[in-house]
């Protein structure tokens, strides 16, 4: 019976072996940021100006993937992309945010390992194919985050910026064309939970002087309660929306036994 088994685990790693297809390539599109600052849709990943006449910020968003596909629905896939995303509340269609006049510039770097499925076997096909599919998983985003420290020369605040990084949850949906037997395109529009609000700015980390100084001085109290805003306790999300298109090599011409 121990021998039996083992040839069906050894029959069943050597399907999987055979069945192995990697694909590597492109990501490209735009990104925004679902936060505080501008207008309040979900997707959004055109270009945009951060103040009325000011300069047109470009949301790209552009990267690369490795795709390890060990069966015809499922996969995993790993994910490098650096996305720019500004917005401005000039633009917002809500009077409170035209008032208050914020507006941001950041850049994001993401890291993600991602788990796919095709809803149709499209890791088989040997032709045009298509399928709509569904990816999750984690990683880590570095973007800029503001500081504030004080000037103890004029009595003021000081205003810089830092990078900061922490664990990003991707998920999302897509659609994926086979166009024959190497090439696929797939378009693909992916959300990140962050569980941070640092992206657009509505926070910042403030150094334990300038809080002090902001005990004793009501300017500068003031100052610093300027400087957040918005709903503290919604986290920020980004958005990525684009087309990945994929080379495709690595295994027999089918997942065949």
């Amino acid at each position: 019976m121990s021998r039996f088994l083992l040839f069906i685990f050894v029959l069943c790693f050597s399907q999987s072996v055979l069945a192995q297809r990697h694909e590597i390539g492109i990501f490209a599109g735009g990104a925004n940021v679902i936060g505080d600052v501008g207008k309040g849709n979900y997707i959004n990943p055109f270009p945009t100006r951060t103040a009325r006449g000011g300069d047109i910020v470009l949301p790209i968003s552009i990267g690369g993937i490795y795709r390890f596909n060990f069966n015809p629905h499922m996969g995993f896939r790993l994910n490098l992309t650096y996305s720019n995303v500004g917005a401005g509340d000039y633009k917002s269609g809500e009077q409170y945010k035209i008032d208050r006049d914020a507006k941001f510039k950041n850049d994001i770097l993401e890291g993600a390992l991602l788990f796919e499925y095709n809803f149709k076997n499209i890791n088989e096909a040997q032709e045009f194919a298509h399928s709509p599919y569904i990816f999750f998983g984690g990683g880590l985003f570095s973007a800029k985050a503001k500081k504030y420290d004080l000037n103890k020369e004029n009595n003021d605040i000081v205003e810089g910026t830092k990078r900061k990084s922490n664990v990003v949850l991707p998920f999302g949906v897509g659609y994926k064309f086979r166009l024959n037997y190497n090439w696929l395109l797939s378009f693909e529009s992916g959300f990140r939970y962050t569980n941070q609000d640092f992206l657009d700015y509505n926070t910042g980390e403030f150094t334990q002087q300038l809080i002090d100084k902001g005990v004793q001085d009501s300017y500068i109290q003031n100052q610093i309660d300027q400087r957040i805003y918005g709903n503290l306790s919604n986290k920020d999300w980004y958005v990525q929306t684009g087309f990945t298109l994929t080379y495709s090599f690595g295994r027999p011409p089918c997942y065949c036994n």
